[in-house]
């Protein structure tokens, strides 16, 4: 009977022991899948730190055009603008004043041919 169970206690601990070797191997192919997405994900992350790279020269590629702009539209088209508007306040007053002078020589004229044919008619 000894024999038994000692050929009992043996087959049990092979038993357990390719037991545990099918959880080593498990916990094998588990890390291996595992380093796997480790190094997808880290592939992932420099194509995206490369992508922020380039979106950061592009954003400063804008700046600098659009600072460029500015100082263009303040130094060169403001003084411009600023100058047409002066020419159209300057024109908008003449014709203002042409037109009061145009109603004060209508209205002298007027009251002229009235005393004219007054004194013509016999007034």
């Amino acid at each position: 009977m000894t024999d038994d169970n000692t050929q009992r206690s043996l087959g049990r601990l092979e038993g357990q022991m390719s037991e545990v070797l099918t959880m080593l191997k498990a916990s094998g192919d588990s890390r291996a899948r595992l380093h796997e997405r480790v190094d997808e994900v880290s592939d992932r992350l420099g194509k995206i730190e490369g992508d922020i790279g380039i979106s950061a020269q592009v954003d400063v590629q804008v700046r600098e055009r659009l600072d460029a702009f500015d100082a263009k539209l303040t130094n060169d088209v403001m003084p411009t603008i600023n100058e047409v508007k002066r020419w159209k306040i300057t024109g908008v007053t003449v014709l203002a004043m042409v037109g009061m002078a145009g109603a004060a020589i209508g209205s002298f004229l007027w009251w002229a041919w009235d005393v004219i044919v007054q004194k013509w008619s016999g007034g």
